[in-house]
């Protein structure tokens, strides 16, 4: 009897000992994740789909606004910042690249993630949301990569009066947003230079976090592509840029930032294999990687279930906090 009372007692404290360990070490994922709930309460809104979430009506709430980054012949070249709510030392910056097959789209953050960019702010992160040149048919590819490293670059010349943290930097697309960020995060700091006044300043980070992006460009099929915008798309065929230059997995060595990948296993347009092969290159390469795979919903975002997305986003703020000293 004293030998099970002994037995029940060690157990209990190590659940608690192990308790208060995974607390501690989740704490920023399960705080952000309660200030996220508590704004969706407190402003009357729920996460009732994902499409709800994203809904297109662009946030206001950015401190900064359409700040031009870089000397460019394009006018797509400007960023938002939302400052981290933290003033007292230096922050870290998630940089946001939106998607749009290149060829479409902004960086307006939808107003249905509001909380969330609140509760990073809340939590003493900065969210920038990037521009980038769009492609046209004599618009090269290299341009909106520069443009995505160029950003980078401009953090790191601006920490002091913007209070960055430049040790503590990470990279967050979607679709074609994802494969400029994984070229961006994987190519080396002299390759695709655009602003030459930003040339001697890094473009290392510390993490990208991917999101149903292409990493090998010749297997896409564009003819799932939204109608609106096919023939756009199809144009894109014959641009150079779906030659291996230009697929990320090809960038892939030791030295690549841990690597979060998302994508779902039912997406059409970018085919899941291109992710579980980007996994793979990065375990052989011994990269911090995980692949987050998701077994409902396609590459328009919507379907999806909405257990499996809440999991998805607390799986994203464990990562963000693991790959951040706060």
């Amino acid at each position: 009897m004293k030998k099970i009372s002994k037995f029940i007692v060690l157990f209990v404290v190590s659940f608690i000992i192990t308790s208060l360990l995974i607390a501690f070490y989740f704490k920023g994922a399960i705080l952000i994740t309660f200030d996220i709930v508590k704004d969706l309460k407190d402003s009357n809104k729920s996460v009732a789909t994902l499409s709800e979430l994203t809904d297109y009506y662009c946030s206001t709430s950015m401190d900064i606004s359409r700040l031009r980054y870089k000397e460019s012949l394009s006018d797509d070249v400007f960023l938002d910042i939302y400052k981290s709510n933290i003033t007292d030392k230096p922050s870290p910056v998630v940089i946001y690249v939106h998607g749009g097959s290149w060829i479409y789209g902004d960086n307006g953050i939808p107003i249905g993630l509001d909380p969330i960019v609140n509760a990073f702010n809340k939590r003493g992160f900065n969210i920038i949301s990037v521009s980038y040149e769009l492609l046209k048919e004599d618009t090269p590819i290299s341009n909106p990569v520069s443009d995505v490293k160029d950003a980078i670059r401009w953090v790191y010349k601006n920490k002091d009066e913007y209070n960055f943290d430049t040790n503590n930097i990470g990279l967050l697309g979607i679709s074609s947003g994802a494969h400029l960020s994984l070229l961006s995060a994987y190519s080396s700091e002299d390759e695709f230079i655009g602003d030459k006044k930003l040339a001697n300043y890094p473009s290392k980070v510390n993490y990208v976090i991917d999101i149903f992006g292409p990493t090998e460009l010749s297997t896409l099929d564009f003819s799932v592509a939204d109608d609106e915008f096919k023939d756009e798309i199809e144009k894109l065929k014959g641009k150079s840029f779906l030659g291996d230059i230009y697929s990320p997995i090809n960038y892939v060595d030791d030295s690549s930032p841990s690597t979060l990948i998302i994508h779902s296993k039912n997406d059409e347009l970018v085919p899941y294999k291109n992710s579980v092969d980007l996994y793979n290159k990065l375990k052989e390469e011994d990269v911090n990687s995980k692949l987050l795979s998701l077994n409902s919903g396609g590459h328009d975002f919507y379907g999806f279930d909405n257990k499996e997305i809440a999991a998805l986003i607390f799986e994203v703020f464990k990562f963000l906090i693991k790959n951040t000293s706060l």
